[in-house]
């Protein structure tokens, strides 16, 4: 039997979210019946040697140059042909109308884009110029031409991406993000030692998130110096990895400050899972999401969260473990639910195993579901 050929283009595929959901489509496919190849800007990227692994290709691009887009987009066109692909899958938020276009133009049958969040600010504040509102427009037109079908990780991206008409399409379709369950739920009762667990009168929070002004890690240092002025032996571990001005800019904060003791910067981590059963509360300060995995995985640890409300309510469980705060709340008031969050209970295993399954919050239900559209849209204008 003929395998399905995908491309995914997603960037870098370094460590992160989406990248993340990728490799819970890499891992659970079919081997017999899908071919998942991916496209990268990053010779080194974190998941390279993964994907390889699973006998998925890692096809290096140049990055995109908006002065020159031309070297970028003709590769992309020559990956397209030479590797006669039935399905590519675009991630690129609204750069996927440039993506869908090049696919089109290489006969490409099948063209998936993906909305994974509902804002692209740089987290900074700054006013949007009319040439990017001008250009989302335009893109927002080609990836609804080009694209045969639209999958969005929450509702609120989907809107931003595609808009409300869309939506109510029969080729939009809502897929939440997913967790791993063998990490998180078949080791839920494991008890942690080591690192972090040495200083019993020590709880520790625990954030996963690219540093960068969009996940708001400043903020958490203003939190910090609140529970340390309040003398809370309370830390807040954040794993997670940024430009360098950026974890320098979040460091120096935390140095001026003095609050070494506080906040702890740990990098990128492949033990997000443990982390999270050393910890007692999960924080998650971030501007916007568009369903974020790390809040899923949190809660699939049975921990309580304490939550921006920027992102869709779709990504809560609805057990009781999430706080949403405004973050113009201040500092205070999130340390008064962090207090208050680490002295709960973890939420008992049953419950949250029925949610993940209820929800389809499951890596290889995600994964099944992303498989049964590639089939179903192949077998429609693929297979002829």
């Amino acid at each position: 039997m003929k395998k399905i050929k995908v491309l995914m283009v997603a960037g870098s595929m370094n460590v992160g979210g989406l990248e993340n959901q990728l490799m819970h489509l890499a891992r659970n496919a079919d081997k017999e019946k899908f071919q998942i190849d991916f496209t990268s800007d990053m010779p080194g990227a974190f998941f390279r040697e993964e994907i390889e692994s699973l006998g998925c290709k890692f096809i290096l691009i140049p990055p995109m140059n908006w002065k020159n887009p031309k070297p970028y987009c003709n590769a992309l066109l020559q990956i397209m042909k030479e590797g006669q692909y039935d399905i590519v899958h675009s991630h690129e938020l609204f750069h996927s109308g440039i993506t869908l276009y090049i696919a089109k133009k290489a006969g490409v049958p099948c063209r998936f884009v993906h909305a994974h969040n509902w804002c692209d600010d740089d987290g900074t504040d700054r006013k949007r110029g009319t040439v990017r509102s001008a250009y989302n427009a335009i893109m927002r037109k080609m990836i609804n031409k080009y694209s045969t079908v639209q999958i969005a990780c929450s509702t609120w991206a989907g809107k931003f991406l595609y808009g409300e008409k869309k939506q109510r399409s029969q080729s939009y379709h809502l897929v939440f993000n997913s967790v791993d369950s063998a990490k998180f739920l078949d080791r839920y009762e494991n008890i942690e030692s080591g690192e972090f667990c040495e200083q019993d009168d020590w709880k520790n929070i625990i954030n996963v998130a690219r540093i960068s002004a969009v996940k708001n890690q400043t903020f958490l240092v203003d939190i910090a110096e609140e529970l340390r002025r309040r003398n809370r032996k309370i830390r807040i571990l954040c794993a997670g990895n940024g430009d360098d001005c950026d974890v320098e800019a979040v460091r120096r904060k935390i140095l001026d400050r003095d609050l070494g003791e506080y906040i702890k910067l740990l990098g990128t981590r492949k033990d997000i899972d443990v982390l999270m059963r050393k910890s007692s509360a999960f924080v998650l300060p971030s501007k916007y999401e568009g369903m974020p995995l790390v809040m899923i995985e949190a809660q699939a640890s049975g921990l309580p969260c304490v939550s921006a409300d920027t992102y869709s309510p779709e990504v809560d469980f609805g057990i009781g473990t999430v706080t949403w705060l405004s973050l113009e709340s201040g500092a205070s008031v999130w340390a008064d639910a962090l207090e208050k969050a680490v002295m709960k209970e973890r939420a008992p295993k049953a419950e949250v195993a029925k949610v993940v399954q209820d929800k389809r919050f499951d890596s290889k239900m995600f994964a099944q579901t992303l498989c049964n559209l590639y089939q179903e849209d192949y077998h429609i204008r693929g297979s002829h």
